[in-house]
């Protein structure tokens, strides 16, 4: 974020190096730790959709218009991460030329319990930090539930699971206290 602050004030705190050095630093510790799980939840909201897959550029669109260009990765930057997710059998590619060649991704299986796990993690992690930040989050508890033992994000659509697939804890406590569950 801090990058694209381009033209400074030269009286004005950002313009100082160290501030600066400091600040970039830190976002992009921040950036890189999320920009997998981003990536992830753009390429499986285009599996909702008619397309069932998505490309880099419409990743990079999609990721820039729905984080209203808080989160803008760069093409150099994207790519390696989408290798490395590909190396690690999280998402599957395949080559398709209609006009010009283009490399569409997908998420896999694992690479789904992956997510899930990632994104509960971190949602829960955030809404643990918001009082800090005097800060709201909504974790719509009617459509998820999150393991209490390792956070992973379950989907309460299906009512027939009695243990967390991650870490194989019981969660028919939880899903009796909801309701979801005859006691």
């Amino acid at each position: 974020m801090i990058k694209r602050i381009k033209e400074l004030d030269s009286n004005a705190l950002i313009a100082s190096k160290e501030f600066r050095d400091f600040v970039e630093k830190q976002e992009t510790e921040i950036n890189r730790g999320i920009s997998s799980l981003c990536i992830l939840s753009i390429l499986i909201q285009a599996e909702d959709k008619e397309e069932k897959r998505s490309h880099g550029y419409q990743i990079l669109k999609d990721l820039t218009d729905q984080t209203n260009e808080m989160l803008v990765i760069e093409e150099g930057t994207l790519y390696p991460i989408l290798r490395k997710l590909e190396d690690d059998n999280i998402i599957i590619s395949e080559r398709e030329e209609s006009g010009r060649r283009r490399k569409f991704y997908k998420v896999t299986n694992y690479g789904m319990k992956i997510f899930n796990h990632l994104a509960g993690f971190y949602s829960k992690l955030t809404e643990a930090i918001a009082p800090l930040f005097d800060v709201n989050v909504n974790l719509k508890a009617e459509k998820y539930l999150f393991c209490p033992m390792c956070a992973n994000k379950i989907e309460l659509t299906n009512l027939e699971l009695r243990f967390c697939d991650v870490c194989g804890n019981n969660i028919e406590k939880e899903l009796k206290e909801r309701g979801l569950r005859n006691e």
